[in-house]
């Protein structure tokens, strides 16, 4: 049983280890821009942010804000998953799937510098309720299709430039681990409709009791 497992989880280790430094250092990279832009906003930009995010924490409080219809949820969720799982088959996710894991740093990174800059340690706190409690479960799952989908969009540039003859990723490892991480990410949408509301909630009446 033990072996099954590691050899599912088993990505293929030709390449293995330069796509998820490539992933990683796209989505770090992204993520300094997202910190560094969060903290240079200024003038009516940091005004809107301000006020979006003390409305946003006075909703909170108040237990008015609940989870998205379903829909938008499993959508949110499954969006950049998806996006990396259909570059996984075209040599175009030899580029898209870097400027992705590069704009989903940026995002994330982004949203909690803000959150931080606003409310300072308090504001990370609720950062994480809001983004990390799903995002334990959902950055792994990218991360996972991101090496895997670079490891075939590498195969099929090969393929089409005539470099030799590799066997296909495409095997029975490679959707099985896609299933799992649909499993996995039908997780976070459970923990976003049911967990994180609760727990913004409770961080936003800890911001209003500090005064923040």
């Amino acid at each position: 049983m033990r072996r099954t497992i590691t050899k599912v989880w088993s990505v293929p280790s030709d390449g293995s280890m330069p796509a998820l430094a490539v992933t990683s250092a796209f989505f770090f990279l992204g993520g300094l821009l997202g910190c560094a832009l969060a903290a240079r906003v200024g003038g009516g930009g940091s005004d809107s942010l301000a006020l979006y995010l003390e409305r946003f924490v006075a909703a909170a409080g108040e237990q008015t804000v609940s989870a998205p219809p379903l829909f938008s949820l499993v959508w949110e969720t499954v969006r950049w998953p998806l996006l990396v799982f259909v570059l996984g088959f075209t040599t175009l996710g030899l580029l898209g799937i870097p400027i992705v894991f590069f704009i989903r740093g940026f995002l994330l990174a982004f949203s909690i510098a803000s959150f931080v800059r606003m409310f300072g340690g308090a504001g990370g706190l609720l950062a994480f309720f809001v983004f990390g409690v799903s995002g334990c479960v959902a950055l792994p799952v990218l991360f996972i299709l991101g090496v895997q989908g670079l490891l075939a969009s590498r195969y099929l540039a090969t393929r089409f430039l005539g470099e030799g003859r590799r066997s296909s990723p495409y095997g029975r490892g490679y959707f099985l681990r896609c299933g799992l991480c649909a499993g996995a990410l039908c997780v976070c949408v459970f923990l976003e409709s049911v967990a994180v509301p609760a727990l913004v909630a409770g961080g936003a009446k800890l911001l209003q009791l500090q005064g923040v």
